[in-house]
């Protein structure tokens, strides 16, 4: 399974132990369907496998994938360098609360499905429901 990600707090709304986000994977947008894909953070090559968990001290391009959406999505003055450091940290809290969710700064499934991502055309937008490639 690989790497996992424990989160400090049993409160997360975000599960306690899940395997590690370690790559991208392309899913259909809720809008745009295949035609404009999203790159979301995975374990694997399949949609399936975007059930994952990244916190703070993470580096892959599921991060980046994640810095994305946050910047260009949320608005958040950061660096897409696939590190998940205090900057990345803060700029999740505050899209957390932006959408209502649990603002633990911690990446996991509820997140996952409530945050806006960029898609391969530089549109915005939700996941389709359910995550299909």
């Amino acid at each position: 399974m690989g790497a996992v990600v424990v989160v400090p707090s049993a409160a997360s709304a975000d599960i306690s132990i899940q395997a590690t986000c370690s790559r991208t994977v392309n899913v259909a947008s809720s809008a745009y369907g295949t035609a404009d894909p999203i790159a979301m953070p995975s374990t694997g090559s399949t949609a399936s496998s975007t059930s994952c968990g990244m916190a703070q001290g993470a580096n892959s391009s599921a991060v980046g994938a994640l810095q994305r959406a946050l910047k260009y999505c949320y608005g958040a003055s950061i660096t897409v360098d696939n590190d998940f450091g205090p900057a990345t940290k803060s700029a999740l809290v505050s899209a957390q609360k932006r959408e209502g969710i649990t603002a633990d700064g911690i990446y996991g499934p509820q997140t996952r499905r409530s945050l806006t991502w960029r898609s391969v055309g530089a549109r915005c937008d939700k996941a389709a429901d359910p995550i299909y490639t």
